[in-house]
């Protein structure tokens, strides 16, 4: 069967906005009769877009491999008898034309000691989203928004509201014509919003597209080389509700929301983000990432990368002293280089397979998605797949190796999937 964890990440199209969710959050939005679409491989060209989902289906718990990829560490967890595009172990010289798709079963893949010698599988560059590319402005507050992602905090208002403050922030809600719930979430619980900051941070200008549209208090200078600035401006603390969830370090992530604004929203998110948390490795054109133990955040910077084209490492984390309490705490690390040091072909890179792990007993599902064309159509063969979030070509559940074979033979195929479907829906 082909199928995948649920844990899987699937940038997805939910009625029409885009975001990034778990294979098993798909399955529940389907059934609440969502319309659903998932970014897909279109030709051998290389011409990608959104296919829709028909349905979502659910394998029970299953017996799962992880595939880790060589370079990038990057993963995937699937049957061990599923469909998936694999090659041989050479990699693409960046002449190619087109795409010669072949297909391999997880359990026929050759792993071996060097992953120079191992099967490659296909990685998608670039997440083809469909939004505004934005300006300048949008860049900036994009920046705000990365750059407390990594270096900011809140101050919440303590006092609790009484009959007689309630009765004064109805009328306030009135006047904006508001219900008293709209406007309490419109002021929100949080009274200031608290940035760290250190010397470098003046001197490279990070302060100064900050504080460009929104309004900040006087530094106050908490250390040596340390500051902290703070801001009751509404406008920024709206963005920061309206496109993160969390308060601290290890809560702090983003909101499916980000994704719909525009391409310089997103770039200066990460770079906001990279500014206050990353270090840039100019020998190796690399940022380092370094962030506390919050692996939501942690998918949330790759997904970002991915959407925005850049190449995104995994690293092992690691222990790390404190210099003020000399305790240890583990940190996750990241390497994200905005420029591709590897040869492309039609948006996408093969990469050599690093190994193949038992990956336990899990809950296993997969998609079922509209075919793209008839089974007579040479291109048939580019039905039934799409991309995860990480980027992976995979298979849906109805994939069989009729549909990579001559036209003549693909007569089988719908059969094969009525009977499938029957099997699995009824």
């Amino acid at each position: 069967m082909n199928a995948l964890s649920g844990d899987t990440p699937i940038f997805a199209k939910v009625d029409g906005k885009y975001g990034v969710y778990m294979l098993k959050e798909l399955f529940m939005l389907h059934k609440q009769g969502l319309k659903i679409k998932v970014p897909a491989l279109f030709d051998e060209r290389g011409n990608k877009g959104w296919v829709e989902v028909e349905d979502v289906v659910s394998f029970g718990m299953q017996t799962l491999k992880k595939i880790t990829l060589a370079t990038p560490r990057l993963y995937t967890e699937l049957t061990e008898d599923a469909i998936i595009p694999a090659f041989g172990s050479r990699l693409f010289s960046g002449r190619e034309k087109q795409i010669n798709l072949k297909f391999k079963h997880v359990n026929k893949l050759k792993v071996t000691q060097n992953p120079a010698y191992n099967n490659t599988l296909l990685l998608l560059t670039h997440i083809p989203l469909l939004i505004t590319e934005g300006d300048e402005k949008e860049w900036d507050f994009g920046f705000a928004l990365g750059f407390f992602l990594a270096e900011g905090s809140f101050g919440y208002r303590k006092r609790k509201n009484t009959k007689q403050s309630l009765a004064i922030l109805n009328w306030y809600a009135k006047k904006k014509g508001m219900t008293l719930e709209e406007y309490l979430e419109y002021m929100t619980d949080i009274q200031r919003v608290y940035l760290a900051v250190g010397r470098t941070d003046f001197e490279r200008g990070y302060v100064d597209v900050v504080k460009k549209h929104f309004k900040f208090a006087k530094p106050h200078k908490v250390s040596e080389n340390g500051y902290q600035l703070y801001s009751y401006d509404l406008s920024l603390i709206r963005l920061i509700k309206n496109y993160t969830k969390g308060h601290d370090s290890r809560t702090k992530r983003l909101k499916n929301e980000i994704y719909n604004r525009s391409w310089k929203f997103l770039e200066g998110v990460l770079d906001g983000f990279l500014s206050g948390d990353g270090n840039f490795r100019k020998n190796e054109d690399l940022f380092a990432v370094r962030i506390t133990t919050n692996y939501r955040l942690y998918n949330d910077l790759i997904f970002l990368s991915k959407a925005l084209g850049y190449d995104v490492h995994m690293q092992n984390g690691e222990f790390q002293k404190s210099p003020s309490s000399n305790n240890y705490y583990y940190v996750l690390r990241l390497s994200i280089f905005k420029n591709w040091h590897r040869h492309v072909a039609s948006g996408l890179v093969k990469e050599h397979i690093k190994s193949i792990e038992d990956a336990g007993v899990k809950e296993a599902f997969n998609l079922v998605l509209k075919p793209l064309y008839t089974d007579n159509d040479n291109r048939a063969k580019f039905n039934s797949l799409y991309f995860t979030a990480y980027g992976f070509l995979v298979s849906d559940a109805v994939k069989t190796f009729c549909q990579t074979a001559p036209a003549k033979t693909q007569k089988f195929v719908e059969a094969k999937k009525t009977i499938f479907l029957s099997n699995v829906f009824t």
